[in-house]
């Protein structure tokens, strides 16, 4: 059977008419789409900076999509375990543990560093994708690492300024802290003594984000003050 989808009886509950095509119609034309001379946006850092508030703001502005890096982290976790190599497995797992903020918080940078590197692979699939497609889109997550930019795909994309990337680095430990306390985000069970390992371990993460960074060339942009970040990171991205 074929059905006309200008008709409202196509499914239960879903109907396309005039109205329907009338409104998407209006959400087009509303949306502001912007040409643009480059197609992915990394926006990498510590967790808790302002990462997934701005980069929706970013895509908003822009009429474009944003992603987020735990959503490739899940789909792998759960969705691929069964066809990953167990190391892999591991990894993605590691900060599920409720005893993981007792252990040391160099082995834990370590193991932030770690799981950024077990989802570059995927990352770069995303990236390249986009790029092919000309599908422009920000991409925002801890995991996402300046040594992106040493596979040959992501220099040739950084020549050509198609992908570009800036990393949010909270720059002072205690500031973290207040973070963590003040998103309530998995801490309800922790001691102040984990709350100050996660703390550190996140500063740590964070002194190796700014050095890699530098590596790269990439830039590296304080989240405070708040009020400012939106337009900072444009003149970072030089968009």
């Amino acid at each position: 059977m074929i059905y006309n989808l200008q008709q409202e009886h196509v499914l239960p509950g879903l109907c396309f008419n005039e109205t329907y095509y009338a409104k998407l119609k209006r959400d087009d034309e509303d949306r502001k789409v912007v040409q643009t001379d480059w197609t992915v946006l990394l926006l990498g850092g510590l967790s808790g900076v302002g990462k997934t508030t701005v980069a929706e703001q970013i895509g908003r502005q822009l009429g474009i999509s944003w992603l987020q890096l735990d959503d490739f982290r899940l789909a792998l976790q759960w969705g691929l375990a069964s066809l990953l190599p167990e190391h892999h497995i591991e990894t993605l797992n590691f900060f599920n543990d409720p005893t993981v903020w007792q252990s040391a918080p160099e082995h834990l940078c370590k193991g932030l560093i770690t799981m950024g590197e077990s989802m570059a692979p995927s990352l770069e699939i995303v990236v390249n994708n986009h790029v092919d497609t000309a599908a422009p889109t920000v991409v925002e997550g801890d995991g996402i690492l300046p040594s992106l930019f040493a596979q040959p795909s992501f220099q040739r994309h950084r020549t050509t300024e198609r992908v570009r990337a800036v990393f949010l680095v909270e720059p002072e430990e205690e500031r973290i802290l207040a973070n963590i306390i003040g998103r309530q985000r998995g801490t309800q069970n922790q001691s102040e003594a984990e709350l100050r390992t996660e703390a550190r371990t996140k500063w740590l993460y964070g002194q190796w984000l700014t050095k890699e960074a530098q590596q790269y060339d990439l830039p590296v942009l304080p989240p405070r003050p708040w009020s400012t970040l939106f337009e900072r990171l444009l003149l970072a991205f030089a968009l």
